[in-house]
């Protein structure tokens, strides 16, 4: 299978994860700005107007109008859903009615301002919650939100402005939402807006204007507006691409990816990415190539280092199985839509460079059409040549050169028995097939050692004159040329072919333990339940043992009960999940982080907050490959969406109940 149609376990898994969930569920369209003030309510309001002629059932569930005169204007003609009435603290207080919304069930309804958090006594605590509720059910939903709202833009907001935001929704309602319409304005005619008193009434436009409406915060919010939409519409661009197949590269906008290795030399090419991704404002990835082959311990630990490192310096780890690093980092960059990729510069033995037809780098450069190739200088000590026996990197045993040996030379003494029947022509022909055959059970190094040896021995044996490695008839040195080539040729594919169906295998494989996983959480009845069934999948494929601890009531410490192998409790190593609690980071065994614990732990984190830590105990205290951890990594995501939901669930009943 070609390398651009191999399936990709994470894709598949994620492709099918979305076509599930949005079958049955409504579509939302955010109308999105850097403010207050910019005109999201009135566009979502006159695209709506227009929706309507179009046929389609809307309504208002929720308009805040703010008094603007041309806003209330848009309210005519449209249908409104009377506000619940809340009573709190002897005051009657309004709030989206949820229950008349999913009762009328209209096509389409209008929910502004997403961040709102609902007053006490409401079904959920955020407006978001209620439209996630509304979209389960089927109906769509036209929201207004602004760019300080989103959590992960909050903590720069108050940087910038010095306000401090309170009410915030998670970033996965941006990256999940259906359409996203930027709702855009200059900084100079908002703040013209602000002084007709078109946003604010006048007393408290002229404070606005001076306090977070000042110009110099409009033009960094307007940025932070601006590249968010662009991110977005990246990932669109990348799943249709990936949808079409198209595997060119299309250089809307600059993406990094940075090839990372067990090598020293692989931090400073992270670090220099960091750098010039920051300069550009640019998105990076960190893709580490597995070839198949064992790596030492010394090696898998520098490697995972430098993962880390990349990771905590705000990378995407990507991790691609293939059987050569050229083809691999293609791969990746195609996958990613990547616009430029670093690599460190090569010193690789010449012989061994004219046998590849070119080094590493001039490869790469060769290979990647309109993706640009940063070729990073390194230390001197690592870009000194290395011998050509120990560049060549093979995995193969002595046990596997000796078997190498040993069967060309059966076969040898076979043949010399029936030389004089079949003639030493044909001799030549069954060498062949017998380094095709090596070639079926050995690596590349044994399958060209077997075709030397065996051209060697057939001149020396069979060819005349017999004992000599002289040769008299040019037919002869043209046989031996060619069956020599031949030899290594045919044996170099099918060395390859078996690598790519191993490869393909590994892919094969990590699919269906992703689906029987998937289909196990989807089958999950109880928080208990789900944890019993990831206990079993991390046993059966991976030999590890887990234990999980949830949060608790208030949200804001770990539960000290154990689910899972409840073995796995100690006082000391819920001390270790207590702070990777606290603190949303990897933390544990193999880490950089009280590694003395002797189990690993994995932060369960959805898009809103950690809702717990799943602590893994590896099989013999083994660190697992990159392959395998990142397959873990899926189990662990899909282990964390599948409590939320067993969570929320459980919160509804109790509501129920209440009621």
């Amino acid at each position: 299978m070609d390398d651009e149609s191999r399936p990709n376990p994470d894709e598949l898994l994620k492709k099918i994860q979305q076509d599930e969930a949005k079958k049955h569920k409504g579509k939302l369209k955010i109308f999105f700005g850097m403010c207050a003030g910019v005109g999201k309510t009135y566009s979502m309001l006159q695209f709506a107007h227009q929706t309507k002629k179009d046929g389609l059932d809307v309504v208002i569930g929720y308009v805040e109008t703010h008094k603007r005169a041309e806003t209330m204007q848009l309210l005519n003609g449209l249908e409104i859903i009377p506000r619940k009435q809340i009573s709190y603290k002897d005051v009657l207080l309004e709030e989206m009615d949820l229950d008349a919304i999913l009762l009328r069930k209209p096509k389409i309804v209008l929910v502004d301002e997403l961040a709102h958090t609902n007053n006490p006594g409401s079904r959920h605590l955020k407006r978001y919650q209620d439209v996630i509720e509304i979209i389960e059910n089927g109906i769509d939903v036209y929201t207004t939100i602004n760019v300080q709202h989103l959590e992960s833009r909050a903590g720069t907001v108050l940087e910038i402005t010095g306000v401090k935001i309170t009410e915030t929704v998670p970033d996965s309602i941006i990256e999940t939402a259906d359409e996203i319409e930027l709702v855009d304005i200059s900084p100079d005619d908002l703040l013209k807006r602000l002084a007709e008193g078109k946003v604010y009434l006048p007393e408290k436009a002229a404070n606005a204007i001076h306090n977070f409406f000042r110009k110099g915060n409009l033009h960094a919010l307007r940025e932070l507006s601006l590249r968010l939409t662009a991110e977005r519409v990246d990932m669109d661009m990348l799943d249709y691409m990936h949808a079409k197949k198209i595997i060119s590269t299309w250089k809307t906008t600059e993406k990094l990816m940075v090839a990372v290795g067990p090598s020293p030399y692989s931090e400073k090419l992270i670090r220099w990415t960091r750098r010039m991704a920051y300069n550009l404002g640019a998105q990076w990835i960190a893709v580490s190539i597995d070839l198949d082959k064992k790596l030492s311990e010394q090696n898998k630990k520098a490697l995972s280092d430098n993962l880390e490192l990349a990771k905590e310096l705000g990378a995407k780890i990507v991790h691609i199985i293939d059987f050569n690093v050229v083809s691999g980092l293609l791969r990746a960059a195609q996958d990613n839509n990547v616009s430029q990729i670093i690599i460190g510069k090569t010193k690789e033995h010449p012989f061994r460079n004219f046998l590849k037809g070119g080094s590493l780098v001039d490869r790469l450069i060769e290979k990647s059409e309109n993706i640009d190739v940063y070729v990073v200088n390194s230390e001197k000590d690592l870009t000194k040549p290395k011998r050509f026996l120990k560049n060549l990197n093979t995995t193969s045993s002595v046990k596997e050169y000796a078997i190498s040996i040993i069967g060309i030379s059966i076969f040898s003494i076979i043949c010399f028995q029936v030389k004089e029947i079949i003639g030493y022509q044909t001799v030549g022909l069954l060498f062949l097939l017998a380094v095709a055959c090596i070639s079926l059970f050995l690596g590349r190094g044994p399958v060209i050692l077997s075709a030397f040896l065996s051209t060697l021995i057939w001149d020396y044996f069979f060819i005349p004159p017999l004992f000599t490695l002289a040769i008299h008839e040019l037919h002869d040195y043209i046989t031996l040329f060619s069956n020599l080539t031949m030899g290594l040729v045919l044996g170099t594919l099918i060395n390859r072919i078996r690598k790519n169906q191993h490869i393909l295998k590994v892919s094969q494989d990590n699919i269906s333990k992703l689906f029987f996983f998937l289909e196990l959480m989807n089958n999950a009845s109880s928080i208990k339940d789900v944890v019993a069934k990831t206990e079993n999948a991390f046993k059966k494929y991976f030999g590890m043992e887990i234990v999980v601890y949830l949060k608790d009531k208030n949200g804001k410490h770990l539960h000290s009960r154990p689910f899972g192998n409840k073995r796995l409790y100690s006082e000391k190593e819920f001390a270790v999940a207590s702070w990777s609690f606290e603190n949303k980071k990897i933390a544990g065994k193999f880490t950089s982080t009280l590694p003395n614990s002797e189990l690993k732990y994995f932060p369960l984190i959805s898009a809103e907050h950690v809702v717990g830590i799943s602590g893994i105990k590896f099989a013999d205290n083994n660190k697992p490959e990159q392959t395998e951890l990142a397959l873990i990594n899926s189990f662990i995501n899909q282990l964390t969406n599948t409590l939320i939901r067993e969570i929320n669930i459980d919160l509804v009943k109790k509501q129920l109940n209440k009621e």
